[in-house]
């Protein structure tokens, strides 16, 4: 455990871990998913949803219950959840292939706690077969202790599950000495229900809304992070 003095500022590096969410904040991606969603929902499913609905209502959640609330919209021969999940990963797979949607900056982010010693983790909604080939893309993969994703926990966010998951395999026994950044509703709930310090990334619902929800928001991840105030 890092030690700070009783006047120094509480940062990133002052922790001993930092647990990532993946969507929308890792990847900037929200706009791939809610458009893949919409476009699955319509194709395969019959049921029409716009942009505002995705974010209003289903933006954070995890694949499975994102494709399980549009199901029950679907006419009764739609099929079960699990029938969209591989299309769902190889949908994603197609609409990032050109290109990585990790930032530059992102990435000396998450080198520059890795660098400074801390214990790093990913918590995710989404499955392994979409976020595990990403973070290898980036050359991020091996910087992270833990990835948690869909497949590894019984309840999604905003359940703290995953994050109480990602602690106990890296061994961090203190929530409130452990930061996750996140971008959306349930995201937050899970991070405040896991005890942790909820850092939030703008770009998925609006900023009026987050302030709602989160005292540290951000505009965007890279290495200014490293000098937010988290006391």
């Amino acid at each position: 455990m890092r030690a700070t003095s009783a006047n120094a500022v509480l940062t990133l590096t002052n922790l001993d871990g930092v647990l990532f969410d993946f969507n929308g904040t890792l990847s900037d991606d929200e706009g791939v998913l809610r458009d893949l969603f919409i476009d699955l929902a319509a194709t395969h499913c019959s049921v029409n949803l716009t942009a505002r609905q995705y974010q209003e209502t289903l933006a954070g959640r995890s694949d499975r219950e994102i494709m399980a609330d549009i199901l029950a919209l679907a006419p009764a021969d739609a099929g079960p959840v699990d029938k969209y999940l591989p299309l769902i990963d190889s949908e994603y797979a197609v609409r990032i292939e050109r290109e990585s949607l990790i930032r530059p900056a992102t990435r000396e982010l998450v080198h520059a706690l890795h660098a400074a010693g801390l214990k790093l983790g990913v918590v995710t909604g989404a499955s392994r077969l979409q976020v595990l080939p990403a973070l290898e893309r980036a050359g991020l993969l091996d910087l992270f202790g833990i990835v948690v994703t869909d497949e590894d926990v019984v309840q999604g966010k905003p359940h703290p599950e995953g994050f109480q998951r990602a602690a106990a395999a890296l061994g961090l026994e203190d929530p409130a000495r452990v930061a996750a950044f996140e971008d959306s509703i349930p995201g937050l709930g899970a991070v405040a229900a896991a005890g942790m310090i909820a850092i939030c990334v703008e770009g998925t619902h609006p900023t009026e809304v987050l302030e709602q929800h989160a005292r540290i928001i951000v505009p965007e991840l890279g290495t200014a992070c490293l000098d937010l105030d988290l006391g």
